[in-house]
Protein backbone atom coordinates (compact mmCIF):
# COMPACT_ATOMS: atom_id res chain seq x y z
CA UNK A 1 0.00 0.00 0.00
CA UNK A 2 2.96 2.14 0.79
CA UNK A 3 4.40 1.87 -2.86
CA UNK A 4 1.10 2.68 -4.03
CA UNK A 5 0.82 5.86 -2.59
CA UNK A 6 4.54 6.95 -3.72
CA UNK A 7 3.67 5.92 -6.91
CA UNK A 8 0.67 8.15 -6.92
CA UNK A 9 2.10 11.06 -5.20
CA UNK A 10 4.81 10.86 -7.95
CA UNK A 11 2.68 10.67 -11.13
CA UNK A 12 0.39 13.42 -9.84
CA UNK A 13 3.35 15.48 -9.56
CA UNK A 14 4.77 14.96 -12.68
CA UNK A 15 1.17 15.42 -14.35
CA UNK A 16 -0.33 18.41 -12.15
CA UNK A 17 1.45 21.36 -14.32
CA UNK A 18 0.32 20.14 -17.51
CA UNK A 19 -3.11 18.83 -17.06
CA UNK A 20 -6.27 19.22 -14.60
CA UNK A 21 -6.49 16.65 -12.54
CA UNK A 22 -10.37 16.01 -12.26
CA UNK A 23 -10.93 12.71 -9.40
CA UNK A 24 -9.01 9.65 -8.39
CA UNK A 25 -10.48 6.67 -8.08
CA UNK A 26 -8.87 3.41 -6.21
CA UNK A 27 -9.62 -0.03 -7.11
CA UNK A 28 -8.23 -3.38 -7.32
CA UNK A 29 -6.37 -2.73 -10.62
CA UNK A 30 -4.78 0.45 -9.37
CA UNK A 31 -5.05 4.17 -8.96
CA UNK A 32 -6.29 6.17 -12.01
CA UNK A 33 -6.03 9.62 -12.14
CA UNK A 34 -9.08 11.26 -14.39
CA UNK A 35 -6.97 14.12 -16.12
CA UNK A 36 -8.26 16.71 -18.97
CA UNK A 37 -5.92 19.03 -20.77
CA UNK A 38 -6.11 22.15 -19.53
CA UNK A 39 -7.98 24.32 -22.64
CA UNK A 40 -9.91 27.20 -21.02
CA UNK A 41 -12.30 27.99 -24.38
CA UNK A 42 -14.09 24.36 -23.76
CA UNK A 43 -15.73 22.93 -20.60
CA UNK A 44 -17.21 19.09 -19.52
CA UNK A 45 -21.07 21.56 -20.30
CA UNK A 46 -19.84 22.02 -24.31
CA UNK A 47 -21.48 19.80 -26.69
CA UNK A 48 -18.16 18.30 -27.80
CA UNK A 49 -15.70 18.71 -24.33
CA UNK A 50 -12.43 18.37 -24.36
CA UNK A 51 -11.61 14.45 -24.26
CA UNK A 52 -10.76 12.96 -20.79
CA UNK A 53 -7.79 10.70 -20.31
CA UNK A 54 -7.42 8.23 -17.66
CA UNK A 55 -3.70 7.36 -16.26
CA UNK A 56 -3.42 4.36 -14.42
CA UNK A 57 -0.06 4.09 -11.95
CA UNK A 58 1.95 1.21 -11.01
CA UNK A 59 4.78 0.27 -8.55
CA UNK A 60 7.24 -2.50 -8.96
CA UNK A 61 9.51 -3.43 -6.53
CA UNK A 62 11.54 -5.56 -8.11
CA UNK A 63 11.77 -6.86 -11.98
CA UNK A 64 9.87 -10.12 -10.92
CA UNK A 65 6.15 -7.79 -10.20
CA UNK A 66 3.66 -8.09 -12.22
CA UNK A 67 0.39 -6.09 -13.05
CA UNK A 68 -2.48 -6.64 -15.02
CA UNK A 69 -4.41 -3.95 -16.63
CA UNK A 70 -8.45 -4.95 -18.11
CA UNK A 71 -8.29 -5.80 -21.65
CA UNK A 72 -11.38 -3.30 -22.20
CA UNK A 73 -9.04 0.23 -20.40
CA UNK A 74 -6.65 -0.74 -23.78
CA UNK A 75 -9.22 -1.57 -26.43
CA UNK A 76 -12.26 0.05 -27.72
CA UNK A 77 -15.08 -2.31 -29.45
CA UNK A 78 -13.03 -2.81 -32.38
CA UNK A 79 -10.00 -3.93 -30.75
CA UNK A 80 -8.36 -0.61 -31.63
CA UNK A 81 -5.89 0.72 -28.60
CA UNK A 82 -7.10 4.00 -26.92
CA UNK A 83 -5.70 6.95 -27.32
CA UNK A 84 -6.73 8.56 -24.30
CA UNK A 85 -5.30 5.47 -21.71
CA UNK A 86 -1.96 5.52 -20.23
CA UNK A 87 0.02 3.86 -17.41
CA UNK A 88 2.73 5.33 -15.31
CA UNK A 89 5.19 2.61 -13.81
CA UNK A 90 7.23 3.90 -10.82
CA UNK A 91 10.14 1.97 -9.19
CA UNK A 92 13.29 3.16 -7.05
CA UNK A 93 13.61 4.88 -3.75
CA UNK A 94 13.98 8.26 -3.28
CA UNK A 95 17.58 7.90 -4.25
CA UNK A 96 17.01 6.70 -7.72
CA UNK A 97 13.74 6.70 -8.41
CA UNK A 98 12.60 5.48 -12.19
CA UNK A 99 9.24 6.28 -14.22
CA UNK A 100 8.35 4.56 -17.21
CA UNK A 101 5.42 5.72 -19.52
CA UNK A 102 2.84 3.14 -21.51
CA UNK A 103 0.34 3.76 -23.90
CA UNK A 104 -2.13 1.97 -24.65
CA UNK A 105 -0.67 1.29 -28.48
CA UNK A 106 2.41 0.19 -26.78
CA UNK A 107 0.61 -2.09 -24.43
CA UNK A 108 -1.21 -3.95 -27.17
CA UNK A 109 1.24 -4.38 -29.44
CA UNK A 110 3.90 -5.59 -26.89
CA UNK A 111 2.39 -7.26 -24.34
CA UNK A 112 0.41 -10.67 -23.68
CA UNK A 113 -3.61 -10.97 -22.41
CA UNK A 114 -4.24 -13.69 -19.95
CA UNK A 115 -8.04 -14.68 -18.28
CA UNK A 116 -7.60 -13.63 -14.80
CA UNK A 117 -10.30 -13.95 -12.54
CA UNK A 118 -12.99 -14.58 -15.45
CA UNK A 119 -11.52 -11.53 -16.85
CA UNK A 120 -9.42 -10.97 -20.24
CA UNK A 121 -6.50 -9.07 -19.05
CA UNK A 122 -2.81 -7.58 -19.62
CA UNK A 123 0.07 -8.85 -18.26
CA UNK A 124 2.35 -6.18 -17.37
CA UNK A 125 5.92 -8.05 -16.15
CA UNK A 126 8.73 -5.83 -14.64
CA UNK A 127 11.07 -7.59 -16.85
CA UNK A 128 9.49 -6.49 -20.00
CA UNK A 129 9.05 -2.96 -18.22
CA UNK A 130 12.02 -2.11 -16.14
CA UNK A 131 15.22 -3.90 -18.20
CA UNK A 132 14.66 -1.90 -20.81
CA UNK A 133 15.27 1.96 -21.87
CA UNK A 134 12.20 1.84 -24.42
CA UNK A 135 9.39 3.04 -21.88
CA UNK A 136 12.03 4.90 -19.58
CA UNK A 137 11.24 8.42 -19.44
CA UNK A 138 14.42 10.50 -20.06
CA UNK A 139 12.40 14.16 -20.82
CA UNK A 140 9.36 15.30 -19.03
CA UNK A 141 8.32 17.73 -21.34
CA UNK A 142 8.46 15.28 -24.20
CA UNK A 143 6.33 12.57 -22.55
CA UNK A 144 3.78 15.36 -21.19
CA UNK A 145 3.48 16.31 -24.81
CA UNK A 146 2.85 13.36 -26.55
CA UNK A 147 0.18 12.73 -24.21
CA UNK A 148 -1.32 15.81 -25.28
CA UNK A 149 -1.02 15.10 -28.61
CA UNK A 150 -2.60 11.52 -27.48
CA UNK A 151 -5.49 13.39 -26.12
CA UNK A 152 -6.06 16.05 -28.83
CA UNK A 153 -5.91 13.03 -31.02
CA UNK A 154 -8.84 11.25 -29.12
CA UNK A 155 -10.91 14.71 -29.84
CA UNK A 156 -10.20 13.79 -33.20
CA UNK A 157 -10.92 10.14 -33.90
CA UNK A 158 -13.60 9.63 -31.33
CA UNK A 159 -15.52 12.85 -31.46
CA UNK A 160 -17.88 13.08 -34.96
CA UNK A 161 -20.66 11.69 -35.79
CA UNK A 162 -21.37 10.30 -39.38
CA UNK A 163 -24.06 9.15 -41.00
CA UNK A 164 -23.79 6.05 -43.60
CA UNK A 165 -26.55 7.13 -46.08
CA UNK A 166 -24.72 10.59 -46.74
CA UNK A 167 -21.02 11.62 -47.01
CA UNK A 168 -19.49 13.15 -44.01
CA UNK A 169 -19.26 17.03 -43.69
CA UNK A 170 -16.12 18.56 -45.08
CA UNK A 171 -15.31 19.79 -41.28
CA UNK A 172 -12.20 18.97 -40.45
CA UNK A 173 -9.40 19.52 -37.99
CA UNK A 174 -6.36 20.33 -40.31
CA UNK A 175 -3.92 20.23 -37.22
CA UNK A 176 -4.36 16.56 -36.04
CA UNK A 177 -1.55 14.17 -36.74
CA UNK A 178 -0.70 11.10 -34.40
CA UNK A 179 2.09 11.79 -31.54
CA UNK A 180 4.63 9.86 -33.54
CA UNK A 181 4.70 12.23 -36.23
CA UNK A 182 4.79 15.27 -34.12
CA UNK A 183 8.20 14.04 -32.78
CA UNK A 184 10.21 17.44 -33.38
CA UNK A 185 13.02 15.20 -36.33
CA UNK A 186 14.49 16.99 -38.48
CA UNK A 187 14.78 15.51 -42.03
CA UNK A 188 15.70 16.19 -45.14
CA UNK A 189 12.19 17.22 -47.13
CA UNK A 190 10.12 19.64 -44.50
CA UNK A 191 7.98 20.28 -41.70
CA UNK A 192 5.74 16.62 -41.24
CA UNK A 193 2.97 18.50 -39.37
CA UNK A 194 2.53 21.70 -40.95
CA UNK A 195 2.79 19.86 -44.90
CA UNK A 196 -0.08 17.27 -43.94
CA UNK A 197 -2.04 20.08 -42.25
CA UNK A 198 -1.55 21.71 -45.99
CA UNK A 199 -2.28 18.12 -47.46
CA UNK A 200 -5.48 17.40 -45.67
CA UNK A 201 -6.82 21.35 -46.38
CA UNK A 202 -6.21 20.46 -49.82
CA UNK A 203 -8.44 17.27 -49.40
CA UNK A 204 -10.74 19.63 -47.50
CA UNK A 205 -11.07 21.88 -50.40
CA UNK A 206 -11.59 18.66 -52.70
CA UNK A 207 -14.12 17.05 -50.39
CA UNK A 208 -16.08 20.90 -50.94
CA UNK A 209 -16.33 20.52 -54.43
CA UNK A 210 -17.15 17.08 -53.98
CA UNK A 211 -20.26 17.43 -51.50
CA UNK A 212 -21.43 20.44 -53.47
CA UNK A 213 -21.84 17.77 -56.60
CA UNK A 214 -23.37 15.47 -54.17
CA UNK A 215 -26.10 17.96 -52.94
CA UNK A 216 -27.33 18.32 -56.70
CA UNK A 217 -27.58 14.65 -57.31
CA UNK A 218 -29.09 14.32 -53.93
CA UNK A 219 -31.88 17.18 -55.20
CA UNK A 220 -32.22 15.68 -58.48
CA UNK A 221 -33.20 11.76 -56.55
CA UNK A 222 -35.82 13.64 -54.19
CA UNK A 223 -37.21 16.32 -56.88
CA UNK A 224 -40.66 15.38 -58.31
CA UNK A 225 -40.17 18.44 -61.15
CA UNK A 226 -37.98 16.94 -64.05
CA UNK A 227 -38.10 20.69 -65.55
CA UNK A 228 -36.37 21.59 -62.13
CA UNK A 229 -34.21 18.41 -62.03
CA UNK A 230 -33.02 18.94 -65.33
CA UNK A 231 -31.58 22.32 -63.74
CA UNK A 232 -29.44 20.31 -61.29
CA UNK A 233 -28.36 18.56 -64.14
CA UNK A 234 -27.25 21.57 -66.10
CA UNK A 235 -25.62 22.70 -62.78
CA UNK A 236 -23.71 19.35 -62.58
CA UNK A 237 -22.57 19.90 -66.88
CA UNK A 238 -21.03 22.77 -65.97
CA UNK A 239 -19.20 21.85 -63.10
CA UNK A 240 -18.47 18.47 -64.15
CA UNK A 241 -17.48 18.18 -68.10
CA UNK A 242 -14.33 19.00 -69.30
CA UNK A 243 -13.93 20.74 -72.85
CA UNK A 244 -14.75 17.28 -74.50
CA UNK A 245 -18.06 16.85 -73.04
CA UNK A 246 -16.41 14.23 -70.61
CA UNK A 247 -17.42 14.10 -66.50
CA UNK A 248 -14.37 14.71 -64.86
CA UNK A 249 -14.56 16.19 -61.51
CA UNK A 250 -11.77 18.36 -60.76
CA UNK A 251 -9.21 17.98 -57.67
CA UNK A 252 -5.77 19.63 -56.70
CA UNK A 253 -2.81 18.80 -58.46
CA UNK A 254 -1.44 18.78 -54.88
CA UNK A 255 -3.00 16.13 -53.31
CA UNK A 256 -0.02 13.46 -53.56
CA UNK A 257 3.49 14.40 -53.29
CA UNK A 258 5.84 11.59 -53.72
CA UNK A 259 8.57 12.85 -51.60
CA UNK A 260 6.57 13.82 -48.74
CA UNK A 261 5.22 9.94 -48.69
CA UNK A 262 8.89 8.52 -48.89
CA UNK A 263 9.62 11.58 -45.76
CA UNK A 264 6.61 10.10 -43.55
CA UNK A 265 7.85 6.51 -44.26
CA UNK A 266 11.61 7.71 -42.93
CA UNK A 267 10.50 9.30 -39.91
CA UNK A 268 8.07 6.85 -38.28
CA UNK A 269 10.72 4.44 -39.42
CA UNK A 270 13.23 6.50 -36.93
CA UNK A 271 11.24 7.21 -34.23
CA UNK A 272 10.14 3.21 -34.11
CA UNK A 273 14.04 2.37 -34.15
CA UNK A 274 14.59 5.27 -31.47
CA UNK A 275 12.09 4.42 -28.93
CA UNK A 276 13.31 0.77 -29.46
CA UNK A 277 16.77 1.64 -28.08
CA UNK A 278 15.22 4.02 -25.37
CA UNK A 279 17.17 6.96 -27.01
CA UNK A 280 14.39 8.87 -28.45
CA UNK A 281 14.61 12.20 -26.48
CA UNK A 282 17.97 11.40 -26.10
CA UNK A 283 18.47 12.31 -29.81
CA UNK A 284 16.04 15.13 -29.75
CA UNK A 285 18.04 16.70 -27.60
CA UNK A 286 21.49 15.95 -29.30
CA UNK A 287 20.31 19.00 -31.79
CA UNK A 288 19.84 21.66 -28.87
CA UNK A 289 22.64 20.91 -27.83
CA UNK A 290 25.17 21.16 -30.93
CA UNK A 291 22.85 24.26 -31.60
CA UNK A 292 24.21 25.92 -28.28
CA UNK A 293 27.93 25.01 -28.48
CA UNK A 294 28.80 25.79 -31.76
CA UNK A 295 26.70 29.04 -32.09
CA UNK A 296 28.28 30.05 -29.14
CA UNK A 297 31.98 29.43 -30.38
CA UNK A 298 30.62 31.12 -33.43
CA UNK A 299 29.56 34.03 -31.47
CA UNK A 300 32.68 34.07 -29.45
CA UNK A 301 34.62 34.68 -32.72
CA UNK A 302 32.82 37.11 -34.92
CA UNK A 303 33.70 38.15 -37.41
CA UNK A 304 34.32 34.96 -39.16
CA UNK A 305 36.23 35.47 -42.77
CA UNK A 306 34.27 34.27 -45.41
CA UNK A 307 37.66 32.21 -46.90
CA UNK A 308 38.11 30.71 -43.15
CA UNK A 309 36.86 27.42 -42.56
CA UNK A 310 35.34 25.93 -39.16
CA UNK A 311 36.18 22.54 -38.51
CA UNK A 312 33.95 21.21 -35.69
CA UNK A 313 35.25 17.98 -34.27
CA UNK A 314 32.74 15.70 -32.70
CA UNK A 315 33.56 12.57 -30.29
CA UNK A 316 30.37 11.04 -29.02
CA UNK A 317 28.87 6.93 -28.06
CA UNK A 318 27.53 5.37 -30.61
CA UNK A 319 25.66 3.45 -27.82
CA UNK A 320 23.83 5.64 -25.72
CA UNK A 321 24.67 8.58 -27.95
CA UNK A 322 26.44 10.93 -25.25
CA UNK A 323 28.80 14.17 -27.10
CA UNK A 324 31.73 13.33 -25.40
CA UNK A 325 33.47 16.23 -26.51
CA UNK A 326 32.79 18.99 -28.91
CA UNK A 327 35.99 20.95 -30.44
CA UNK A 328 36.84 23.78 -32.73
CA UNK A 329 39.35 24.79 -35.04
CA UNK A 330 39.61 27.96 -37.67
CA UNK A 331 42.14 27.37 -40.81
CA UNK A 332 42.08 29.60 -43.55
CA UNK A 333 40.78 27.95 -46.74
CA UNK A 334 44.15 28.14 -48.82
CA UNK A 335 45.94 26.16 -45.96
CA UNK A 336 42.34 24.05 -45.32
CA UNK A 337 42.39 23.00 -48.82
CA UNK A 338 45.77 23.25 -50.24
CA UNK A 339 45.28 25.85 -52.95
CA UNK A 340 46.44 29.14 -54.27
CA UNK A 341 45.35 32.26 -52.80
CA UNK A 342 43.08 33.20 -55.77
CA UNK A 343 39.79 35.20 -55.10
CA UNK A 344 36.69 35.39 -57.84
CA UNK A 345 34.79 38.80 -57.92
CA UNK A 346 32.85 38.30 -54.77
CA UNK A 347 36.18 37.91 -53.24
CA UNK A 348 36.06 34.03 -51.91
CA UNK A 349 38.50 31.18 -53.29
CA UNK A 350 36.98 28.83 -55.21
CA UNK A 351 35.80 25.48 -53.72
CA UNK A 352 33.85 22.41 -54.62
CA UNK A 353 31.33 22.71 -51.33
CA UNK A 354 31.67 25.09 -48.65
CA UNK A 355 30.60 22.28 -46.03
CA UNK A 356 30.97 18.96 -45.14
CA UNK A 357 31.98 15.71 -42.85
CA UNK A 358 35.21 13.75 -42.82
CA UNK A 359 35.32 10.49 -40.73
CA UNK A 360 38.24 10.57 -37.95
CA UNK A 361 37.13 6.99 -36.45
CA UNK A 362 34.30 5.37 -34.58
CA UNK A 363 32.31 7.93 -33.21
CA UNK A 364 34.54 10.83 -34.30
CA UNK A 365 34.25 13.16 -37.22
CA UNK A 366 34.89 16.26 -38.31
CA UNK A 367 32.29 19.00 -39.77
CA UNK A 368 33.65 21.59 -42.07
CA UNK A 369 31.98 24.66 -42.77
CA UNK A 370 32.74 28.56 -44.33
CA UNK A 371 30.13 29.79 -41.72
CA UNK A 372 31.22 33.36 -43.07
CA UNK A 373 29.62 32.40 -46.61
CA UNK A 374 26.00 32.64 -45.06
CA UNK A 375 23.93 34.80 -46.93
CA UNK A 376 22.69 38.00 -44.22
CA UNK A 377 19.24 40.33 -44.94
CA UNK A 378 20.13 43.56 -43.39
CA UNK A 379 17.96 42.96 -40.76
CA UNK A 380 20.11 40.15 -39.93
CA UNK A 381 23.12 42.08 -40.02
CA UNK A 382 21.79 44.46 -37.41
CA UNK A 383 22.41 41.57 -34.63
CA UNK A 384 24.63 38.65 -35.52
CA UNK A 385 25.10 36.92 -32.61
CA UNK A 386 21.44 36.17 -33.21
CA UNK A 387 21.30 35.53 -36.55
CA UNK A 388 23.71 32.50 -35.93
CA UNK A 389 21.79 31.42 -32.62
CA UNK A 390 18.73 31.26 -34.08
CA UNK A 391 18.73 30.04 -37.52
CA UNK A 392 18.86 26.30 -38.23
CA UNK A 393 21.50 25.53 -40.55
CA UNK A 394 22.51 22.55 -42.40
CA UNK A 395 25.01 21.67 -39.97
CA UNK A 396 22.84 20.76 -37.48
CA UNK A 397 20.90 18.19 -39.62
CA UNK A 398 23.89 16.71 -40.78
CA UNK A 399 25.74 16.14 -38.04
CA UNK A 400 22.75 14.91 -36.51
CA UNK A 401 21.81 12.21 -39.39
CA UNK A 402 25.87 11.33 -39.22
CA UNK A 403 25.35 10.58 -35.60
CA UNK A 404 22.19 8.69 -36.36
CA UNK A 405 23.74 6.36 -39.21
CA UNK A 406 26.32 5.76 -36.92
CA UNK A 407 24.62 4.44 -34.09
CA UNK A 408 22.35 2.33 -36.65
CA UNK A 409 25.46 0.62 -37.78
Amino acid sequence: MQNGSIGEARAKAFLIDRFWILERSVDIDGADFIIQRKVTKQNLLDRNPPRLGVVQVKFFDSNKTYHYIPKVYIVDNEEKSRDEFFVLCHTGSEDNPKTFFLTAKEILENFEVIIKNGVEKFRISGNSVLNTNRYLITSNKNTLDRIENQLKLADFTKNRNFLSWKLPSANSDTDAIITEFKEPLDNWWGEIPKEFKNLKESAHSAMINIEEIYDYFKKITEEIDPIKAFEYLNEISYECRDGLGNWSISLPNDLYDEDFETVCHQHIERVNHLKEKGLLDKFIGLKQILKKTISNYICENLPIDANTVLSIFIDFSKEDLTINSINFELTQATDYWNVPNILNKFGHIDTDKYHGIKDISDGKFEYYWLAGRIWMSEIDKTDIPNFYRTKNFSVYYECMEKMYEEMSE
